[in-house]
């Protein structure tokens, strides 16, 4: 488990969060896929903080683990969805004001 105390953002903004990520596709960010592919990604790492304020680390990877198993087709891999969890719960903490230490990380797998 983090040695980082877990702390939520107050309000979690679905929408705003997609918005953001549909832009930086829009910008060329994201790589040259559709932005579909994210979608899921985003509201995983949304839904994950709104479900489970108080889950450790390993519980988030072992949710996410469960999430990329039951994908179809998924169209990212799993080290690119991984790391683009990481990058949502960063945007989301850094638009809740929120202390970026205190954020979840998922772990690399090798």
């Amino acid at each position: 488990m983090s040695s980082a105390q877990i702390s939520i953002p107050a309000v979690i903004d679905v929408d705003a969060e997609v918005s953001h990520w549909r832009q930086r596709h829009a910008d060329g960010n994201l790589g040259t896929g559709s932005f579909g592919h994210y979608v899921p990604w985003i509201k995983f790492a949304c839904d994950s903080l709104i479900t489970q304020p108080r889950a450790s680390d390993e519980q988030r990877d072992e949710m996410f683990q469960t999430h990329y198993a039951l994908q179809i087709m998924p169209r990212l891999s799993e080290e690119q969805a991984r790391q683009f969890v990481d990058e949502c719960w960063e945007h989301v903490y850094h638009a809740g004001r929120q202390d970026q230490a205190s954020r979840p990380r998922l772990h690399a797998r090798a």
